[in-house]
């Protein structure tokens, strides 16, 4: 995770944890997600690890017929944020028995005095009083309307209110000296040092509300959305692509109410891809094996996904047979699932595919569910009592590699006890790991 995606994420976590606070991953892309922008949303989003969103290279009033414009912006106030920077987790394993996932990087401003943020949103009157119609026959409209794209308009932002300058210096990622970790590549340790300049005015987090089209040029932007809502009223749409457009399985601005809610939505999407045959499964799981530890490849695997999806077709991947075929259906499971792995860092992703190999999955899961299940809506750090038998049948080796895995999530597991200590902030990236953790399990079955 880069420097800039560790701050905005810590800053919308503190801001509104597990709400609707949107954090920006991009520092090129700020300026497409100030008040006014178009932009979309990934496809299989998700409230659990966050929902993610395309820039577009247009605004609202540009796809308004010319007349008056809306009110600027409402400044809300402004805030110092130099205490919310994230700390960057790093696992750090002593041979031979323990392991130990300790927060020794740390993301601080170069200067000492602190840095200011402030909040503008978008008042709901100011819009009503822009009479402007659609430009209905916008190339861009007509393309989002034809591929089925729902669109949101960006409502609230909080930015710099002046340029920060951030620096890291520590140790890379992954000090891990244990043998079996050396052909993961997480072996060794790299002193670094980097810094960062963000400028004024950078967007770092975001509120989005879905933009609704009425007819040819009526358009509106309601308080309230929820999955069946569509940007682009039905029967419009370019034949054959019913079914097509974004899925979110939490409603926008909606609080999930606990880990049940989580169970149940990645329970559906399991379902999903079990329709896939013995062979189409297995050959699934060749396929993630392999993309596991590398970032790109697995992006590059979610772009194709989407893009499958944006034609309209079935498509297959390299590791399938040709006769195996993907339908809407399973692609939105799988790009549900790329979603969750994705969060995951690389070293994390490397030790799932190790994880596969020790067929240790099940053991795993049901270490995070149990412990999700009993502080899923805890808001206080603590050190909680572990079930003994959660870690019982698992061999040294197969022990530290758990530990491992957890502990870059956040969650710090202590065999003395046995204890683990909770931080709510981890949620999310425990949330992505469940939701992996629960297709390989279901993967490794057809195998």
């Amino acid at each position: 995770m880069t420097m800039f995606e560790n701050v905005t994420r810590a800053l919308a976590r503190q801001l509104n944890p597990r709400g609707d606070l949107t954090p920006l991953d991009s520092l090129i892309d700020f300026k497409r997600f100030h008040p006014f922008c178009l932009v979309l949303r990934k496809r299989k989003s998700t409230l659990f690890w966050g929902a993610r969103y395309v820039r577009t290279d247009y605004t609202l009033l540009d796809v308004l017929e010319p007349g008056n414009s809306p009110s600027d912006p409402t400044d809300t106030g402004s805030f110092g944020f130099k205490n919310m920077l994230d700390a960057r987790v790093e696992g750090e394993v002593d041979v031979p028995r323990t392991v130990k996932v300790t927060k020794t990087q740390r993301c601080c401003p170069a200067s000492e005095q602190g840095e200011r943020a402030s909040t503008s949103v978008l008042p709901q009157n100011a819009l009503s009083s822009c009479l402007r119609k659609l430009a209905a026959d916008h190339p861009f409209l007509k393309e989002m309307r034809d591929r089925g794209e729902n669109l949101y308009v960006v409502m609230e932002v909080v930015e710099t209110v002046e340029e920060v300058t951030l620096e890291r210096a520590g140790k890379a990622d992954g000090c891990f000296s244990l043998p079996f970790f050396a052909p993961l590549g997480l072996q060794g340790s790299v002193n670094h040092k980097e810094a960062l300049t963000i400028p004024k005015g950078c967007v770092l987090a975001f509120r989005v509300r879905q933009l609704m089209v009425k007819g040819k040029d009526e358009w509106d932007i309601p308080h309230i959305c929820n999955d069946d809502m569509q940007t682009f009223p039905p029967g419009v749409n370019e034949p054959g692509r019913e079914g097509l457009s974004a899925t979110f399985t939490v409603p926008i601005g909606g609080v999930h109410e606990g880990f049940k809610t989580l169970k149940e939505e990645v329970q559906r999407e399991t379902h999903e891809v079990e329709k896939l045959n013995r062979v189409g499964q297995s050959s699934l799981l060749s396929s993630l094996t392999r993309l596991l530890g590398k970032k790109k490849e697995l992006q590059d695997l979610e772009l194709e996904l989407e893009g499958a999806l944006d034609k309209g077709h079935e498509v297959t991947l390299e590791a399938l047979p040709k006769d195996i075929l993907l339908s809407k259906e399973v692609m939105g499971a799988i790009l549900y699932f790329l979603g969750a792995l994705t969060e995951l860092s690389e070293a994390q992703q490397k030790l799932l595919v190790k994880s596969v190999e020790k067929k240790i999955l099940p053991v795993q899961l049901k270490l995070v569910e149990n412990t999700m299940e009993q502080n899923f809506l805890q808001d206080k750090e603590g050190v909680f009592p572990l079930q003994p038998e959660l870690l019982s049948s698992l061999g040294e080796e197969e022990l530290t590699l758990t530990e491992a895995l957890v502990g870059l999530s956040g969650l710090e597991v202590q065999r003395s006890g046995p204890q683990y200590m909770w931080d709510p902030d981890t949620l999310p990236r425990l949330c992505a790991l469940y939701a992996g953790l629960s297709l390989l399990q279901l993967l490794t079955k057809a195998s």
